[in-house]
């Protein structure tokens, strides 16, 4: 029986795909993610990709393992044609295909992202059947990520299969947060979750801090408080770049550009353009 086993595996390992050559670089890979909704995750993940490809002579990857498929929409002026199916790379083991496989340029120099993909909702059902689950994006990165400096991975806003593959495929996590009622709660709860995936499933991850959102200036009372009490919990963790409330921002979006081409001049671009060389500053 053991030399079946040793002959079959033999067998399929002629029948992989062959290996894919590896790059110069060595990505640092940052998850952005919530268990609160409405925070402008989205809109970070994707501002943040563009400025340290923009401005910090970055090579990234900006991955988006959200179903709703938003990282493509808010740049859908600026993709290039091309790319494949994440949700492939996902779930079919005997693809051989890696996530660089199937992303797609930008008109942003130094920026590609993972095009939209539907299937990522059956993915996550499907994953969910797989032995080790949780390593699947790890994995699929492991030669990707030597090929770019940075890798932004856009979680959905749940803790499903794919948000868990993204936690555990990250070195650190941006956790954007509004400043409301339950803005400490949530942010209470996502650093809980990366406790157990740092216990459990990856001991390399880490915080890399929390990101104040939608700051009206208008509440500078109520803002000051929410960020005074999330402090006392986190300290140095709070950011120092805070993101307003910004009206190009939206418009950037539902034009499909990032805030950089669509309102160079716009307080939502100075604030992402800093928040990027704050986080370069510190060691990105």
């Amino acid at each position: 029986m053991r030399n079946l086993i040793k002959s079959g595996l033999r067998r399929l390992s002629t029948l992989s795909a062959p290996a894919k050559p590896r790059g110069q670089r060595n990505a640092t890979v940052i998850a952005v993610a919530t268990q609160k909704g409405g925070v402008g995750k989205t809109t970070t993940a994707v501002n943040l990709a563009a400025a340290l490809a923009r401005f910090q002579d970055k090579r990234v990857l900006l991955l988006d393992l959200d179903p709703q498929g938003h990282v493509a929409t808010s740049l859908k002026s600026m993709i290039r044609v091309g790319g494949g199916s994440l949700s492939t790379v996902l779930t079919d083991e005997r693809s051989g295909l890696e996530v660089m496989d199937i992303t797609t340029q930008t008109s942003i120099p130094n920026l590609h992202i993972t095009p939209i993909d539907p299937g990522l909702s059956q993915a996550e059902d499907i994953m969910g059947t797989r032995i080790g689950k949780e390593f699947i994006l790890r994995d699929a990165l492991a030669i990707t990520r030597t090929h770019y400096d940075v890798i932004v991975i856009d979680c959905p806003p749940n803790l499903g299969n794919l948000s868990v593959n993204g936690l555990v495929a990250a070195d650190q996590v941006l956790i954007p947060c509004d400043p409301s009622p339950l803005a400490l709660s949530g942010v209470n709860a996502l650093v809980g979750t990366i406790s157990q995936i740092a216990g459990r499933l990856n001991p390399e991850i880490d915080v890399l801090g929390i990101l104040m959102t939608r700051v009206d200036g208008r509440n500078t009372t109520l803002n000051q408080a929410i960020v005074d009490e999330i402090k006392q919990t986190y300290g140095d963790a709070v950011l120092p770049v805070q993101i307003g409330i910004n009206s190009a921002l939206g418009k950037a979006q539902a034009a499909g550009r990032d805030v950089f081409e669509f309102d160079p001049f716009s307080r939502g671009a100075r604030q992402y353009g800093e928040l990027a060389e704050t986080l370069v500053t510190d060691g990105l």
